[in-house]
């Protein structure tokens, strides 16, 4: 496709990576963003004289000469982004019931022969297991870097297939199946609805390194913003796009917010597929896509609690999981442990249905009535009991506490009830069946979490994918 105007809408991580890649090949490119602060879940926010971050915590396939770290060398930011050094002794801990504490190294090798040396007896099991993560990095492209060489491709990416199924298939059972699986909480789900070649992306860049940024999402989004505009590139803050116009399958402009016409050559739409759909209006997109759009429910949400603390927590520069009593699994990090530069904190997070707060979709920001403000106390108080069990000392340390909710992951990405990953991706739902990065009209294409893998490399590969589809050039080869 040659080279024209182009108008990205959102500022999330596939958005800014679309635009610089256009912005590269020579295209116009204008991102256009309803909130006042660009970034989308990599936004961050402050409260007292602490930052914290929305939703971006560790990004996967980050380790030196990772993926990740090539995407941004790529993007030509690499130099301008700080990871943060990372416990690579135990770069997660997890805890699970039956289990004890386990403490996983980085490196796929490393992290995987951290459970032989666990479950012994299950070497065997965990050797089939881990052929076939390789084989499945390996058909999959984007991440064969990880397998070791000569690793023959898997014949298919059978999504169809769970990670329990797999488990099972490979002789894995007991307390180490159900460590394994657990691993699939990354990606909002349970082992037995997570597609196994989602789950094979995700783990797999996840044990390779899960390194974390100086600043948070703003250490990616600053770099990004300011590349885009050295090659001349536009973002609009707190300007959205209202609608698109568009002709016999052809989008010709973006009406924005203040109700100015921007006459366009492409859209790419960076948000929730139900948001593009009505921004182009009747005749946008086909009616099979709309109901399939408007059938997939969400992906799980989040609750967020920021804690404030008096002092350093004391945990390490790691990743800590834990299951609470009632059986969700509870993700917690303390910042200033990796940045001795951040104020002492802790951020704990929980995957939960985006429809428990239904109940008060209704409400404002900042007018939210009682009943939710104490259901938003009882998970506060849920999470930071769980976290106190593992590290009683923590307890004196915590002054004041926040949290966050699916209504304000909503309004801050403008999805339909806040699913934090977009459309759901189980078996049962995107992850048999993946939406199209493009449809009825011709010039208008989706990126991002729900026509992508989730998180921040996911969407990365997802833009890099997007654009080589349209300006015909394998842009995977640029990253070798």
């Amino acid at each position: 496709m040659p080279a024209g105007r182009c108008a990205v809408i959102g500022s999330g991580m596939s958005g800014l990576c679309s635009a610089v890649l256009l912005a590269e090949a020579g295209w116009k490119v204008t991102v256009f963003e309803q909130h006042a602060v660009p970034g989308g879940l990599l936004q961050r926010f402050k409260r007292g004289r602490r930052w914290f971050d929305t939703g971006m915590h560790f990004i996967t396939g980050s380790q030196p000469g990772g993926i990740f770290r090539r995407i941004l060398a790529r993007l030509q930011v690499l130099d301008q982004v700080e990871f943060l050094p990372l416990d690579t002794r135990r770069q997660f801990t997890v805890r699970v019931p039956e289990v004890g504490e386990l403490d996983v190294p980085t490196g796929i090798a490393a992290g995987l022969g951290a459970l032989r040396s666990r479950w012994p007896e299950q070497a065997a099991g965990l050797d089939r297991f881990t052929e076939r993560l390789f084989a499945t990095l390996v058909a999959y492209g984007w991440l064969d870097s990880l397998a070791p060489p000569g690793t023959p491709p898997a014949p298919e990416l059978d999504h169809q297939r769970t990670v329990a199924e797999v488990l099972a298939e490979c002789g894995i059972t007991g307390p180490c199946a159900r460590l394994v699986g657990s691993l699939s909480s990354i990606l909002a789900q349970r082992a037995e609805h997570c597609p196994f070649p989602l789950f094979c992306t995700f783990a797999g860049s996840g044990l390779a390194g899960a390194w974390r940024v100086r600043h948070g999402g703003t250490g990616l989004v600053d770099p990004l913003i300011a590349r885009l505009r050295s090659l001349g590139g536009e973002l609009h803050l707190r300007n959205g796009v209202a609608a698109i116009r568009h002709a016999d399958r052809v989008a010709s402009a973006v009406v924005d917010e203040r109700g100015v016409e921007h006459p366009v050559d492409a859209v790419v739409g960076s948000c929730h597929p139900a948001e593009v759909i009505r921004l182009a209006g009747s005749g946008g997109f086909r009616p099979s896509f709309i109901s399939k759009v408007a059938e997939t429910p969400d992906s799980a949400s989040a609750l967020i609690v920021f804690i404030e603390l008096s002092a350093h927590a004391g945990i390490g520069p790691s990743h800590q999981f834990s299951r609470l009593p009632t059986g969700e699994d509870l993700y917690y990090v303390a910042p200033a442990d990796f940045d001795p530069g951040e104020l002492p904190s802790l951020e704990a997070m929980v995957w939960i249905p985006a429809g428990d707060a239904a109940p008060w979709r209704d409400s404002r920001l900042g007018q939210r009535p009682e009943a939710y403000l104490e259901w938003k106390r009882d998970w506060e108080h849920r999470l930071v009991e769980q976290v106190c069990f593992h590290h009683p000392h923590l307890r004196p340390l915590i002054g004041r506490v926040w949290s966050s909710s699916p209504l304000t992951i909503r309004d801050y990405i403008r999805s339909r009830g806040g699913g934090a990953m977009g459309l759901s991706h189980d078996v049962g739902w995107l992850g048999s069946a993946p939406l199209s990065m493009r449809n009825h009209l011709r010039n208008v294409f989706l990126v991002g979490q729900s026509v992508g893998h989730p998180g921040v490399l996911g969407t990365s590969i997802a833009a890099f994918a997007l654009v080589g589809s349209l300006t015909g050039r394998d842009l995977r080869a640029d990253l070798v």
